[in-house]
């Protein structure tokens, strides 16, 4: 039956058995699913299947399996980043400084941009192991943590097919259970995870066991262009075995709006112990899901254009330790003390909704920029803070937050620097007036009001900051390390140390 879907679809034969598989022993299905994978990403444009005409690239190159687009970004050859990186690259180092022999560390090199994302998983998983599988050598280690990921895909991969299939039974035992590989040919889990040593190789067997491509049809590749790099599905995938509906790493779904955690609690396949930090929950406003930020050993850091993995210090509960492996920066360890107030972040709330308050008059309303000093330390410069002004077309809430002070300029000293309007800092876009007034002056040059009626902006060292304005100064100038570890200890003084 298998050489009947070879024939027809012109595919070998390993691949026409994982699609015939896949269809679950339909010739019918299995063609239906070669053609339709082959049509899923055509970046020619045109139509037909990926056995023939469209398995011709760039370059006359032929892709090697028929959900190959699904996968990667361009109809071409891996890019150089994914070709050469291999997943038992351990970085080497000396103990002692007149040793002769190298020490082989659990910390994976990266050669070039593009698979940080897959990396950062699994070194996530050789941490974990580091503890419980003491005992064992480097390269075994690295078996266990690719099988850990492996397996989360075949678990979750199963449970689909049962509740697709209806099935009355609900088991997901994995110990019989088969990896499928890019070729349509399956493996035990153990034999996949020792055979698994590039970051290509794993993330080709996580699509191909979950069927992506094949069963599961996608409108974007796991790896996305132009520069290679893993997507957010990708680190789903390797996180939790499942990509799932709600996209996102949030702690709403993206369609309902309601609360929802990220790692399924029937999954069982250890990668709930990992958890994830994100820029975007600065950039976006929308909180990572609490099962990912509270109560972990390990994070992987999305700093918006890059992968790294975090975790807690040896016997120092109050300093993060930070890898990287990416060249020629790294392979690096960076280290974080958190102090002050080291509260962690409120969980989200059971529902997410789009908030405005409007600033009172007075309040600190936005920080323009910092006067410098010789310190590279933004915690030791100070700030221009402008003062809201009333706007009566714009209508809200009023910020009753205790902790933001309200400014009364009837009282404060006129400035002896040269000063910025509010009330023409508010408008700055409509008027593009972006200048200041001479030290002395009472009255503003441009909009002609009173100092006192206008308003002025104020510089104040970072502790004189109000809790909104600090977070802001941080936001605009802490490094982007501390901005991540900043939405787990927001209050807190976190700097980095050496060990």
């Amino acid at each position: 039956m298998a050489q009947q879907v070879a024939d027809i679809l012109g595919c070998d034969l390993a691949m026409a058995e994982g699609l015939f598989e896949a269809a679950g022993g339909s010739v019918e299905l299995a063609i239906e699913l070669g053609f339709s994978s082959g049509n899923d990403r055509d970046d020619n444009g045109g139509g037909g299947s990926g056995f023939s005409d469209n398995a011709l690239g760039t370059g006359g190159f032929q892709v090697p399996y028929s959900h190959y687009q699904a996968i990667w970004p361009e109809n071409a050859p891996l890019s150089e980043a994914w070709q050469s990186q291999r997943l038992d690259a351990f970085q080497e180092t000396n103990n002692n400084e007149s040793a002769d022999t190298a020490v082989i560390m659990d910390t994976i090199v990266q050669d070039q941009n593009g698979p940080c994302g897959v990396l950062a998983v699994v070194q996530a998983e050789l941490w974990l192991l580091q503890d419980v599988a003491a005992n064992k050598s480097e390269e075994d280690r690295l078996t266990m943590a690719v099988s850990n990921i492996l397996e989360r895909v075949v678990r979750m991969t199963m449970k689909s097919s049962h509740i697709s299939s209806s099935s009355s039974s609900s088991s997901t035992d994995t110990a019989a259970a088969k990896v499928t590989l890019a070729d349509g040919s399956k493996l035990d889990l153990m034999d996949a995870a020792k055979q698994i040593r590039t970051a290509s190789g794993l993330v080709e067997a996580v699509a191909s066991t979950a069927g992506i491509g094949t069963t599961v049809t996608r409108m974007t590749p796991l790896v996305e262009g132009p520069h290679w790099l893993c997507s957010s599905d990708l680190l789903m995938l390797l996180l939790r075995g499942y990509i799932g509906n709600e996209g996102s790493f949030a702690a709403y779904n993206a369609i309902t709006k309601e609360k929802s955690n990220f790692y399924d609690s029937n999954n069982g396949g250890g990668g709930e112990k990992i958890g994830l930090l994100s820029m975007m929950e600065l950039d976006d406003k929308i909180p990572v899901a609490d099962d990912l930020k509270f109560d972990k050993q390990v994070w992987i850091l999305h700093t918006g254009d890059h992968f790294v993995t975090m975790r807690r210090a040896a016997d120092q509960s109050n300093t993060m330790e930070i890898y990287d492996g990416l060249k020629p920066n790294g392979p690096v360890t960076k280290y974080f003390t958190i102090q002050g107030d080291t509260a962690l972040a409120s969980k989200a709330p059971e529902k997410h909704v789009e908030g405005f308050v409007k600033k009172r008059t007075g309040q600190p309303d936005d920080l323009v920029q910092a006067r410098k000093t010789d310190s590279s330390n933004y915690k030791d410069w100070t700030f221009e803070v402008v003062p809201a002004v009333d706007d009566p077309d714009v209508q809200g809430p009023l910020d009753t937050d205790p902790n933001e002070p309200v400014y009364n300029f009837q009282e404060l000293p006129l400035p002896t620097h040269n000063w910025r309007c509010a009330s023409c800092y508010s408008n700055r876009f409509k008027t593009m007036n972006f200048g200041t007034n001479p030290a002395g002056a009472e009255v503003c040059e441009v909009c002609h009001l009173p100092a006192r009626q206008s308003m002025w902006s104020l510089w104040l060292s970072f502790e004189d900051l109000s809790p909104k304005m600090q977070k802001r100064a941080r936001q605009m100038y802490a490094p982007k390390l501390e901005l991540i570890l900043s939405t787990l200890y927001p209050r807190a003084d976190i700097a980095e140390t050496s060990k």
